[in-house]
């Protein structure tokens, strides 16, 4: 099975084109989406959120977004570490998913690839530009 990873910058229509894929029956898996998810549910995933940026990561509500925001605004290095947490959860969820489809393809809705320098984990890349306007 082909690995295509959807990628583009914020408002450019990834999520257009992944739901394009999705109507045309193929399997599509969106990594933000996930990450919330996970960083919500996962024990395993939570406690080491909590490990790393303390217990006010999280409130009654779940995932303290403004909190972590905050952090990473202030130290980009959080932004390395929190990354360092959550996207090996996601790899790992996203591999558990993949084993469950069928197809020649699926498709990988991610907003990081090269930055990461994951371009070796997909077999072609989608790259989905807009103008600004």
């Amino acid at each position: 099975m082909k690995i295509v990873g959807l990628t583009g910058g914020i408002g450019s229509g990834k999520t257009t084109v992944s739901k394009m894929f999705k109507d045309l029956g193929v399997p599509v898996y969106i990594a933000d989406e996930r990450a919330k998810y996970l960083m919500n549910n996962s024990l395993q995933l939570k406690s080491k959120i909590i490990e790393v940026f303390g217990e006010d990561s999280y409130n009654k509500d779940g995932l303290n977004r403004p909190y972590l925001a905050d952090l990473i605004y202030k130290d980009k290095s959080a932004l390395f570490r929190i990354n360092s947490v959550v996207h090996p959860a996601v790899n790992e969820d996203f591999n558990e998913w993949l084993q469950l489809q069928q197809g020649s393809y699926i498709i990988k809705e991610v907003a990081v690839i090269f930055e990461y320098g994951y371009e070796a984990q997909y077999d072609y890349i989608i790259t989905v530009v807009a103008e600004k306007e």
